[in-house]
């Protein structure tokens, strides 16, 4: 259907290939119908239903999660009939869905569910070794399953663990949940994968919101055991480094299996089932050899086969390699294939099994533009790649880094185990480095890391304005080579981010050792806006500590004093009060003696706002008016933002239960955030001043300032803080006695919190945290006592 079909007659269900993507739809019918609450659809669904029957909203609400893997067919029609559909357009949505549903329980029966990785078609032998792995998983154990797979890199231990994985999945077991992850044990150029960031990432998966998430290994490690305890789970734990990395992984329910992969031996893990893999026998080798080349070629030439299958020493990766040369070259023989491997047998460090001329072979075999980008991924900060983020570190153009990137996946030299991203095997990143070295200037080496460095900082910044967060980085990137990411609007922001956090953390990594200093800088001021969407105030304060020994060594103390009050800042916001008055301290020393005024307005009125949190609104408001006589310099004033200060004042006033005097601070800021056309900060002080004339009781003024509020909080999509406008129209109206319309507005606001996901929620209260127009609920007196739910 056409974009103006669309428009005309709403979204299309034949475009579904999948449930995520029919549910996404509904949700667009819901948005194109003119996007009624969950609690008004209910109503609207329970009478159209046959028979007709009260519907509740979360019912209703719970249709739209796209983590569903079922839909009740007769709801579904309702909601699209109630949504305004007619019979045909109704009887489409129903055949649709019965389509997907088909879809879905033929690719349950495939295997391919959750967070595994593809199983590869390829796999081959391994009976005596995958019957011990499928015993051990199906005997009725009476406590953890654990098996370990052992084996030399190349040897094909993800690929048997996978392959088990699947097996099982099929059979029906372990079937509410499979989670995966690389930890990483022996990528040559960064550390293992921190136990403590993996746990973070599976709670993440297990729906526990960010805020959530605790800040220690030891109670991460015990909330995943709760949060995975009695479920049918599989956990693939890939690329172990010790059995430290993987205790505080392993949950304690005797219905869970964990499948580990690792060169080296865990015999030290308790309870753990050791499975080792050696080479593939000659008969498997030529049998793979036969799959990815076809058996045609294969049965053509027999000894040149076996010879091939003896040259690659029975390792999976070495005949995979050296199958993929002859997949893509349909003119070699296998003797001629053979012969060229059988010139430069040197021995890669892999237990002389012959893996160097494999990879030689394979790498000069490319086109030079594609032997130019496989060495540079050798030097890539990253441990996966976009080709957009290709484009930075070697200069192509965005369309020629797309085809050489697939043409390396044919090849087999990447690996491709989410959409749209890469990654390398370790020992081909170790190849890859190598050639790099040897055939790369140093100077292009350093250019080009220096160049996807500066290609990640530009992103992050993009996507840190898209998401409407904090001012400028420090240090300017100047000219960013390589194909920039452009975001539609936050929540592809979000999502990125979510992808590229372990990459930004890598290259933060890259650039600490490489003594690039400002970018360092810069990483962290880019990556802290998103680590406060998550309310990740311990990540934040993480990230900026580090970065602070960076920002000291680049000789620039108005950097310096931005991190420290930025410290500060994310410190008060953990609500560690008395914590941030030190680095605030620093801050304020530094920007005293060099003069900077911006700085110092900022770590004032942080500071004062630390004092207010301590109940100290006296203190406060001491510091908040010497950060007000800043805000009149020019070079304060007219930089975005510092308007909060009045806003800081209010607070302090507030608490000092002065509320008539806080109003005039509020309506100079809704004035000064008018004048710079930001309209967020406009809609929290309009919402501000209706909770202040709420406290004042002026009720009439009040419902006056929140209507203003409301329509501008929802054109920013600012939902929340729309939903709280509601909530205080009915807290003003039930105190002029009005309750039947106070309860209608209290039905809205909840309607609106309704349809908001709890990680939305979390975004929006991330986003009062950072806006400094907001204030605590004051204390004490008898008036503020009615002052409600004030922005917080």
């Amino acid at each position: 259907m056409s974009g103006n079909a669309e428009t005309v007659a709403g979204p299309d269900p034949e475009h579904a290939a999948d449930l995520v993507e029919f549910i996404e739809l509904l949700d667009q019918l819901r948005m194109w119908a003119g996007a009624p609450s969950t609690r008004a659809l209910a109503k609207r669904v329970g009478p159209v239903l046959r028979p007709p029957r009260t519907i509740s909203h979360s019912t209703v609400a719970e249709v739209f999660q796209t983590s569903r893997r079922r839909l009740d067919l007769d709801l579904v029609t309702g909601i699209v009939r109630a949504l305004g559909s007619d019979d045909a357009t109704v009887a489409r949505w129903r055949t649709a869905y019965l389509r997907v549903l088909r879809n879905t329980k033929a690719a349950d029966l495939g295997g391919v569910l959750r967070q595994l990785p593809v199983d590869l078609p390829t796999f081959i032998g391994r009976e005596k070794e995958l019957a011990a792995l499928m015993d051990a998983a199906t005997e009725g154990s009476h406590t953890l399953v654990i098996s370990a797979i052992e084996g030399m890199a190349g040897i094909g231990k993800t690929q048997l663990a996978l392959h088990a994985a699947h097996r099982l999945v099929r059979a029906g077991r372990y079937a509410d949940l499979q989670l995966y992850a690389n930890l990483r044990g022996f990528d040559p150029y960064h550390e293992p994968s921190d136990p403590a960031a993996v746990l973070d990432v599976f709670l993440r998966q297990l729906q526990v919101p960010a805020a959530r998430v605790p800040a220690g290994l030891d109670e991460r490690a015990a909330m995943f055991r709760d949060r995975i305890h009695g479920r049918q789970a599989l956990l693939l734990l890939d690329n172990a480094a010790d059995d430290s990395q993987l205790r505080p992984l392993l949950p304690a329910s005797s219905s869970c299996l964990v499948l580990i992969t690792s060169r080296r031996s865990l015999a030290s893990l308790e309870g753990a089932r050791t499975v080792a893999l050696d080479v593939l026998d000659p008969s498997e080798s030529i049998e793979m050899l036969s799959r990815i080349v076809g058996p045609e070629r294969v049965a053509a030439e027999p000894r040149a086969a076996a010879r091939i299958a003896e040259l690659c020493g029975g390792l999976p990766l070495a005949v995979s390699l050296a199958a993929a040369r002859l997949r893509s070259r349909p003119v070699w023989t296998l003797r001629y294939l053979a012969d060229r491997l059988g010139t430069t047998l040197d021995q890669m460090t892999t237990g002389g099994r012959g893996l160097s001329q494999v990879f030689d072979l394979s790498y000069q075999g490319l086109p030079p533009a594609a032997q130019h980008i496989f060495r540079l991924l050798g030097i890539h900060p990253a441990a996966d790649f976009t080709a957009s983020s290709i484009t930075a570190l070697t200069g192509m153009e965005l369309g020629e880094a797309e085809q050489i990137l697939e043409l390396l996946q044919d090849e087999k030299l990447i690996q491709q185990k989410v959409p749209n991203r890469f990654e390398l095997h370790d020992l081909l990143r170790a190849y890859a480095a190598e050639r790099a070295a040897a055939e790369v200037s140093e100077q292009e080496r350093s250019e080009a890391v220096a160049a996807v460095l500066n290609w990640y900082v530009a992103t992050a910044s993009t996507a840190v304005d898209v998401a409407n967060r904090q001012p400028p980085l420090p240090f300017p990137t100047g000219s960013v080579r390589g194909e920039s990411v452009r975001f539609v609007d936050a929540k592809q922001a979000l999502a990125w981010y979510e992808h590229e956090q372990p990459n930004l953390l890598r290259a933060f990594s890259a650039a600490a050792t490489l003594g690039h200093d400002r970018t360092a800088v810069n990483l962290t001021l880019a990556m802290k806006p998103f680590e406060d969407i998550a309310r990740s105030w311990r990540e934040s304060e993480r990230l900026l500590r580090a970065a602070l020994a960076h920002a000291r060594r680049c000789a620039a103390p108005d950097v310096e004093a931005n991190v420290l009050q930025q410290l500060g800042f994310t410190l008060f916001q953990d609500n560690r009060f008395d914590q941030a008055l030190d680095p605030l301290e620093e801050a304020l020393a530094l920007s005293r003696e060099n003069g900077d005024l911006l700085n110092e307005h900022r770590a004032l009125n942080v500071k004062a706002l630390a004092y207010t949190g301590l109940g100290d609104h006296q203190r406060g408001l001491e510091v908040a008016l010497q950060a007000l006589a800043l805000w009149e310099h020019d070079e304060v004033r007219h930089t975005p933002r510092t308007t909060g200060v009045f806003n800081t004042v209010a607070t302090c006033l507030h608490g000092l239960g002065r509320p008539a005097e806080a109003l005039t601070y509020i309506m100079t800021a809704i004035t000064e955030a008018e004048a710079a056309d930001d309209w967020l900060f406009v809609a929290v002080a309009k919402h501000n001043l209706g909770f202040t004339q709420f406290v004042l009781e002026r009720f009439t003024d009040a419902i006056t300032a929140f209507e203003q509020s409301m329509p501008i909080a929802h054109e920013v999509g600012f939902l929340y803080l729309h939903a709280d406008d509601l909530n205080g129209i009915a807290l003003a109206l039930h105190a002029q006695g009005r309750v039947s319309e106070a309860e209608e507005s209290h039905r809205k606001a909840l309607a609106v919190f309704d349809d908001l996901p709890e990680a939305d929620i979390a975004r929006y209260l991330s986003q009062l945290d950072e806006s400094p127009l907001r204030y605590p609920p004051a204390p004490a007196d008898e008036a503020s006592e009615r002052n409600g739910p004030l922005i917080r």
